[in-house]
């Protein structure tokens, strides 16, 4: 039995998804609220529902109050009862607590999760192992998978752009899919940069460097406009796709989705038998990699914070701590009082 109406739940749901402009942002917050809708019995809301007035929605109002009405105990009970690592834990929680936070100043309802505190891990300080936070390559991993991405014709020279900016310029894969010609300065070779759209709708410049510049430019002259001639049929919806500004684009001409960029990177990393052994590489580890690289070659975290567009310097000191544990562990097998 639903402890909440369904139908109000997922009005008031869809209304809070429809205040995410981001099509992604919708979608993530969609699939943690849907761990939020299983305890509470009902479907989970959908990423596209979008629906408005909840001010004047009998239903959704309904469904709030009694949200509202759970007591603390229950939300705490919800939380440690959560499955899947902690930080996929956190967000599901910091995705509840954000749609209660939400509904209550558009209610004038009391938040129930209010005194919700994150969960913590189970490791010792409260704090889940680091290398499971943050998969870095090392430069060795990581020039294995450049090398690698390097192919002939337009796709093998997509690839290798792709990959190098990837881990150049620190790019989230929906950012690299998104990534418009418009948004490429690389005409003055002292100060090459990307206008890059990340979280938020926040735009910045990325600094290009010279592996990713080289073949970034190649791609540019030679292999884009090849796979560009492919597309033949334009999609009916080219307002949201854009093809024709792309610059990452498939076998088929079309932009490149954030799955396809996923999918590329795992052949990737397949062909320079980095996942022979179980070791997880994804575009994100080659961002994790960029940041992680910068820090250890002595780069302001300012700079890199810069760089890879966090919105705070907290989000950047995770690749400080990232350092200290390699250096610990360099440590431990160098010092002659440390060796075992």
């Amino acid at each position: 039995m639903s402890m909440v109406d369904p139908d109000g739940f997922a009005r008031l749901a869809g209304a809070f998804l429809g205040t995410r402009e981001n099509a992604n942002t919708r979608a993530a917050y969609a699939r943690d609220l849907a761990a939020l809708a299983e305890a509470l019995g009902v479907p989970a809301p959908p990423a596209d529902s979008q629906s408005f007035g909840v001010e004047d929605d009998p239903r959704a109002r309904a469904a709030a109050g009694q949200l509202a009405a759970l007591p603390l105990g229950w939300w705490q009970r919800w939380r440690d009862g959560l499955p899947g690592r902690v930080s996929t834990r956190r967000r599901r929680v910091a995705a509840t607590r954000a749609f209660c936070r939400w509904w209550s100043r558009a209610l004038a309802l009391e938040n129930p999760v209010r005194d919700l505190r994150p969960p913590v891990a189970a490791a010792e300080g409260g704090q889940e192992a680091i290398g499971r936070e943050v998969v870095a390559l090392s430069a060795a991993a990581v020039r294995s998978m450049c090398e690698a991405a390097a192919g002939p014709g337009p796709l093998g020279a997509r690839t290798s752009a792709l990959v190098e900016v990837l881990y150049g310029c620190g790019l989230r894969a929906s950012e690299a899919a998104g990534l418009d010609l418009s948004a490429c300065h690389l005409d003055d070779p002292s100060d090459p940069f990307l206008l890059v759209s990340g979280k938020g709708g926040r735009r910045r410049a990325v600094a290009v460097p010279r592996e990713a510049l080289a073949s970034l430019t190649a791609y540019l002259r030679v292999g884009r406009p090849e796979l560009r001639s492919r597309d033949r049929r334009p999609r009916p919806d080219q307002a949201r796709h854009r093809d024709a500004d792309a610059v990452f684009l498939s076998a088929r001409g079309r932009r490149l989705g954030r799955a396809a960029v996923w999918q590329i990177v795992t052949e990737v990393a397949d062909r320079a038998g980095l996942r022979t052994d179980g070791a997880r590489v994804f575009p994100h580890a080659l961002r994790h990699s960029c940041g992680t690289h910068l820090i250890q070659s002595g780069v302001d975290i300012r700079y890199v914070q810069a760089h890879l567009g966090h919105a705070s310097p907290v989000t950047t000191e995770i690749y400080t701590h990232v350092t200290a544990a390699h250096l610990r562990e360099d440590f431990d097998r160098a010092h002659p009082r440390s060796r075992r």
